[in-house]
């Protein structure tokens, strides 16, 4: 299928990397501030936002979650200021537009 006949889809990928707050030694997933993060992606979820989120396999404390917003500043404020996880140096987070040109069905 030509790239011009899809219609245009911009997700936002958050990254999500181990805070400088967690103490060493210390999973993130111990933190108790990461149940602030959990907190923020159950509101994008009942937002209608939340594409997927989790951890990478490949490396302990991080994680990517896909937003579906409209631009990369409510994506970038939400990653920033709404997810107190990040605020609160539990996580650091890095937004990134991702434009979408094909997506199945897989589950």
């Amino acid at each position: 299928m030509p790239e011009d006949d899809l219609p245009e889809t911009v997700w936002f990928a958050l990254q999500h990397s181990r805070g400088p707050t967690v103490p060493a030694g210390t999973a993130v997933a111990d933190d108790p501030g990461i149940a602030e993060h959990y907190a923020f992606l159950r509101r994008r979820l009942a937002a209608g936002q939340l594409v997927a989120a989790g951890p990478l396999a490949d490396e302990p404390g991080a994680g990517l979650t896909v937003l579906a917003v409209d631009t990369l500043d409510e994506a970038e404020r939400l990653a920033t200021r709404d997810d107190q996880s990040v605020v609160a140096g539990v996580l650091t987070v890095r937004v990134r537009p991702w434009r979408v040109v094909l997506r199945g069905s897989a589950r």
